[in-house]
Formats: structure tokens, sequence, C-alpha cells
């Protein structure tokens, strides 16, 4: 007997590999997908602006990255303790406007040096609820705490969510006209707009993202939300909050990834890395042994082996690890 619709994702025929540049931007999906592969030593940036949750926020902050426009400080606000722009997430609210436009700023030149060598992007949209300021109308992506008086939430209509997501794509394509899009939409249930508001809010971003990649031949869609809601399909797969996915939920969808979008020498690679991460983390009971030196010499010739098919420098922490093993013995 069969007791959940298991999702059958067929072999992508673009690739991601070690080779390339991957930009990630969007929901917290894309945070933890990011990490997974900066993890396994992709070369990878995710969410220069932070977690952000609707195409608008997306679009906007694409093109910030893209046309390299800096923050002045009629862009930076306080409120309480703390400074903030209204375009970025909470995680870059600092004590001074100084180190608030620093941060930003900084994150920026990052941002806009990697997209613009990046071969492979990863966007994933979570909401179709927007709040704009009341005073000049203007949407945010995120309301940093400031009283709900202050805005004015709206669902963006279908038409207005192909228009945004299309611009997020065209932005892309103006720069890196080879890239290759995933796109995605967040399986984060956004309850605080209410059950039957997100289930709304899902459809319509569904409905608009569909419309729109079907204009396009080098854009994927990845359905991370159906693998939680319709595969996985139970409250085991959630954290305590019961709207986020738990570790559980993103190594499955993680699995379901890497057979779409892995080659065999890909997974080769994570393979040889994953014995030598396993190498570096074996304690001995004596490293005095001779047998515990010849095992930290084999570990260094494997890094030595493969480091040339990842990108530069990227085992410095590992040769830092094996060094100090080496120091012990």
């Amino acid at each position: 007997m069969k007791f959940r619709t298991e999702i059958q994702l067929q072999p992508s025929e673009r690739k991601i590999s070690h080779s390339q540049q991957i930009f990630g931007i969007g929901s917290c999906f894309v945070s933890e997908i990011g990490q997974k592969l900066s993890d396994l030593k992709f070369s990878t940036l995710a969410n220069p602006f932070g977690t952000l949750f609707h195409p608008l926020a997306i679009e906007n902050a694409l093109m910030r990255i893209f046309s390299l426009t800096e923050y002045s400080r009629e862009e930076i606000f306080k409120y309480g303790e703390l400074f903030f722009s209204w375009d970025h997430h909470t995680s870059f609210d600092r004590p001074t406007e100084k180190e608030t436009l620093e941060i930003i700023n900084s994150e920026l030149e990052t941002a806009n040096n990697f997209a613009r060598n990046s071969n492979c992007f990863l966007l994933t949209f979570g909401t179709s609820w927007v709040y704009r300021l009341n005073d000049s109308g203007l949407f945010v992506a995120n309301c940093h705490k400031v009283p709900q008086h202050v805005f004015e939430k709206s669902l963006l209509t279908e038409k207005q969510l192909c228009a945004s997501i299309k611009n997020c794509f065209d932005l892309i394509f103006d720069v890196c006209p080879n890239a290759h899009i995933i796109a995605t939409v967040s399986p984060v249930r956004h309850t605080k707009d209410g059950i039957i508001e997100n289930s709304l809010s899902k459809a319509r971003l569904i409905s608009a993202l569909h419309e729109v990649l079907g204009r396009y031949e080098t854009v994927d869609y990845f359905p991370a939300y159906e693998l939680v809601n319709d595969d996985l399909r139970d409250y085991r797969f959630y954290s305590e909050d019961l709207v986020h996915p738990n570790q559980m939920a993103v190594d499955y969808i993680w699995q379901k990834f890497s057979e779409v979008y892995f080659d065999e020498n890909t997974n080769s690679r994570i393979e040889q890395l994953k014995k030598i991460n396993s190498a570096l983390a074996h304690r001995p009971l004596n490293p005095k042994t001779i047998a515990y030196k010849e095992f930290l010499y084999k570990t260094g010739k494997m890094i030595e082996s493969i480091e040339s098919q990842f990108p530069k420098n990227c085992f410095a922490e590992e040769k830092i690890k094996l060094q100090k093993l080496n120091e012990l013995c």
C-alpha cells in the first residue's frame, strides 16, 4: 500500500557544477540551499539583502545589485535603537547610521561583483502579500517591527506578480545572457497572514510564476513547495513553529535537488569531500602513533588530489585543521 504521493522528478539537462558561480536571492529557503551548496565547496552567494519574501523586493534588490546603486543616508531610517533600510532584512539593522550604511553598501558591492560573473541563479518567491508605507506608497521588503498602522497591506494581482517576476528574470539575462535560472516557491507557510490568506498568496504566486517561466528556455521550476506540501505532507516535517520545514524536510528537498541538478562527476567530488571531512573529524585514542601520522598524511594527499577540481583556495580551512592535527602528533 502507498501512504504518500512521492513526486518523481526528472534530471535536468542543465547541471550545476563546481566550475560555476551560484547566486541565490529570496526567502530563507535560498539561505538553506545556499548553505548546503557552500558547505560542499560550490562558489555560492546567497541573500546579500537578507531574507526577501515577495517578488517586488527581489526585483528591487536585483536592480540595485546589477546597477550598483549604493544606498545613501536618506534611505536609512531609525526605529527604537536601530537604524535600518526598508529594502533589507532585519539582520542588517545596526545601532548607528554609519554602521548600517557600511554593511549594506559593502554587501551590495560584493553581490555586484559576484552576480555579474554567475552562471546559475536560484530565486525563491515566498508570498504575494506586500506592505506599503502610507505616507509614500512605497513597498517595503521588511517592516522592521514598526507599528502596523504605518503600512497598508495588500495582495498583489497576478498581473503585478507576472510583471515583477518577468523583470527579475530580465534583469539577470540583461547582464548574464547565458544564465541558468532555477525558480521556486518557498515551502514556508506565512501563517501570520492567515491560513486562507497564505493559501491564496501561494496559489497566485505559483500561477504567475508558471505563466512567466514558460517564456524562457533556460528557466527551470523546482517544486520545493510541492515537495513539502504534497509529497511529505505531514507536520512531522515542520519545526516547532509549524511554519518552517525542519531539518529532515530540508535534507529531503536537498536530496531531490541533487538528483535533478548534479551529474556523476559532481556527485563523485561530493563523496570525496565527505571522506575528507570525515577524516578531519576523526579523533584517535592516541594521536602520537605512526598509524595516525600516516592517516593524516594520506588525508593531506587526498586534499591535494582533488582541490584543483574546486574553486580556488576553498580548502584553506581544511588545511589549517590538518596542520593543527599534525602539530598534536
